[in-house]
């Protein structure tokens, strides 16, 4: 993969974007799924459990030709994150998924999220898709108008009910619900 050209980042050192490598880059990436998750998901804890899970996805991922992980460094040290895949749904038989992405703060709106984008959307259509998804939780408004900016459009809802926190009312008010 091509790297794209590097950029002088706030600390003056250039940002690249390279291929991951599982026994370099894991223990990094996975600290920064803390800050994903738990920013993205209120109440989630990442913990240990959570952690081993990830790191066996991206073992797996690592060495998949479906899937591509890119990670941006600045001075030797991580600060960028993209994991791609090539998946089949129930409704696209192979489309292009953005798994993961992950910006250091300090390096956030000043381009490094499109820069991670533009390198996952060149590998997928390099792969000759033409379909790229990817979720954005709803509380996290500042992705949700990135990926905006970048022309992704909300073509689902996914819809979440947790038991316990409403009541089972529309179920036993004696009206009939239909799907």
């Amino acid at each position: 993969m091509a790297q794209t050209s590097p950029v002088a980042a706030r600390s003056g050192e250039e940002l690249t974007i390279r291929r991951f490598n599982l026994r370099r880059d894991r223990e990094q990436v996975l600290d920064f799924q803390h800050e994903v998750y738990e920013t993205n998901f209120p109440g989630l804890v990442v913990d240990a459990f959570f952690l081993a899970d990830y790191q066996r996805d991206l073992r797996r991922a690592a060495r998949s030709p479906n899937e591509a992980l890119f990670v941006m460094e600045d001075g030797g040290q991580l600060c960028g994150f993209i994991w791609a895949a090539m998946i089949s749904t129930i409704i696209d038989a192979r489309v292009g998924y953005i798994k993961n992405v992950y910006v250091a703060p300090q390096l956030r709106g000043c381009g490094q999220a499109e820069r991670l984008m533009a390198v996952a959307e060149q590998w997928l259509r390099e792969q000759g898709l033409d379909k790229i998804m990817l979720d954005a939780s709803v509380v996290n408004r500042r992705a949700v108008r990135f990926y905006e900016k970048l022309g992704y459009a909300t073509e689902r809802v996914r819809m979440v009910k947790r038991f316990g926190e409403q009541s089972d009312s529309a179920l036993t008010n004696g009206e009939r619900v239909d799907g």
